[in-house]
């Protein structure tokens, strides 16, 4: 097993990453093309969009049930709602957003329900994949499910999740369609740090 540390945690975001990355290069022949202010755009609203919904939804599902759905295993804040880690999982997934933006659904960023669907659908074989593998490679969860709905693969994810991306994939395929609108020009040195400002109250 592999050491749990920073660095670690760094690298195995960033392989994950990059191999997604070359492998849809490869399946389209040539490199994706990389828009640095519209890539940072969609890591910096899928961390703020994901910790702050994380927060709500966790505390709600905590409130209905009397159980949380989930606790963060990997350096986890808010008593495991988030993880201080959410650049390595909800930037992440605004990477593979990008990408896939860019490169597989071009056409989709014009619309705001398919690009939601997509989102939801693909959002248990998302953590399966992510939570999975490291599990396998750490021996610790990234973030462990207590919901017990998916037979071996329990705890991994779970069919509760399934809204939750639905809903953060219909508001932010919106907010990513009027920012396609507006371009991506110096007012991001505006939206940008307040994204992030927004994304540091949460955690702190």
């Amino acid at each position: 097993m592999l050491e749990v540390n920073l660095l670690n945690t760094i690298l195995y975001c960033l392989a994950f990453s990059t191999l997604y990355y070359l492998g849809v290069s490869a399946y389209k022949r040539k490199l994706v093309p990389v828009n640095i202010p519209k890539l940072l755009f969609y890591i910096s609203i899928f961390s703020v969009f994901g910790v702050a919904g994380e927060i709500v939804v966790n505390n709600l599902f905590l409130l209905i049930t009397d159980s949380p759905l989930w606790v963060y295993e990997l350096y986890p804040a808010h008593g495991g709602d988030v993880s201080y880690f959410f650049l390595g999982i909800w930037g992440a997934l605004g990477f593979y957003k990008y990408i896939n933006d860019t490169a597989l659904h071009p056409n989709a960023q014009a619309d705001i329900l398919k690009p939601a669907i997509i989102m939801g659908t693909e959002a248990i074989a998302l953590e399966l994949a992510y939570n999975g593998l490291f599990l396998l490679l750490f021996g610790q969860y990234i973030f462990y499910y207590f919901p017990a709905n998916l037979g071996i693969l329990s705890h991994l994810s779970c069919l509760e999740v399934i809204p939750f991306y639905f809903a953060v994939g219909f508001c932010l395929s919106f907010l990513i369609k009027k920012q396609n609108e507006m371009g991506y020009g110096k007012h991001l040195i505006i939206t940008l740090p307040f994204l992030w400002m927004v994304t540091a109250a949460l955690l702190l």
